[in-house]
């Protein structure tokens, strides 16, 4: 049961190698996908000295439109894995992860997406916590897990993937809207044991996208759910898409900068 992992990746030298060590640390049918997105920076010489060490590295560069969609577009097309997942340059896995997610698969019965929980690490504390936990079960589309619009906390089946890919338009809210694809597809996501983390998601990283996300960034958000939620038949994917137009249309950086045009 192999298990790709696609990392996208721009100037990000100052975080990559906690994220790769993490990665090497770790044991199991991995392959690592690291998909340049055009840094200047010394990210791919990091990249490539790891790829000398480890055998499970490919290493990639974007080929579709600019930005960290398209990054994993490139990923997803190259991937030869069983399952796909997504991890950001600046966050990290835990300790065997790699059973962690064999045995989400297994209990899961080889479901087409499998939620895991996450750890937050907040470096200015220096506080790790178990944040926005959510029990095991099957969670359908009129009652999605905590976290639900994230593709760093989860495995796709690859088939399954056949004809999804993110939307290249989007900088930001590109996740949810895959996500939202992929119900559109299957109806539930599992969720794996609450015990089973896998992802140290970390917030020392200030060029991070949900940091510096304008008002344009959120009009287009809202505009390609917009297009989703019209081309949908089924009313509670429809209530789902509206629930996260009103949370998008009140949120602090939309009405504090309100920098686009409608």
């Amino acid at each position: 049961m192999k298990i790709s992992v696609i990392v996208p990746y721009k100037n990000a030298a100052a975080w990559l190698v906690r994220c790769l060590n993490s990665l090497t640390d770790n044991e199991g049918d991995f392959e690592f996908i690291l998909v340049d997105d055009g840094s200047n920076d010394e990210g791919p010489e990091i990249v490539r000295q790891y790829a000398d060490i480890d055998e499970r590295f490919v290493l990639l560069e974007n080929e579709h439109a600019p930005g960290v969609s398209g990054a994993r577009n490139t990923g997803i097309d190259a991937a030869t894995g069983d399952y796909i997942t997504f991890l950001d340059a600046d966050d990290k896995y835990t300790d065997n992860a790699f059973y962690t997610f064999k045995r989400g698969i297994n209990v899961s019965k080889f479901a087409d997406v499998i939620q895991f929980n996450h750890l937050r690490h907040y470096s200015k504390v220096n506080r790790t916590v178990l944040k926005y936990t959510n029990e095991a079960g099957i969670y359908k589309v009129d009652a999605l897990p905590l976290m639900w619009f994230g593709v760093w906390n989860k495995l796709f089946r690859s088939e399954f993937l056949s004809d999804i890919r993110f939307n290249e338009s989007l900088q930001y809210g590109e996740d949810g809207l895959f996500v939202l694809e992929c119900l559109a597809k299957n109806n539930y996501i599992y969720h794996a044991e609450k015990q089973s983390v896998v992802v140290i998601h970390n917030f020392d990283n200030p060029n991070s996208l949900s940091k510096i996300k304008t008002a344009d960034d959120l009009i287009k958000q809202i505009r390609e759910y917009e297009k989703f939620m019209l081309s949908q038949k089924r009313p509670e994917l429809r209530i789902v898409v509206c629930k996260e137009l009103s949370r998008l249309w009140g949120s602090e950086t939309f009405s504090q900068n309100f920098g686009g045009k409608l």
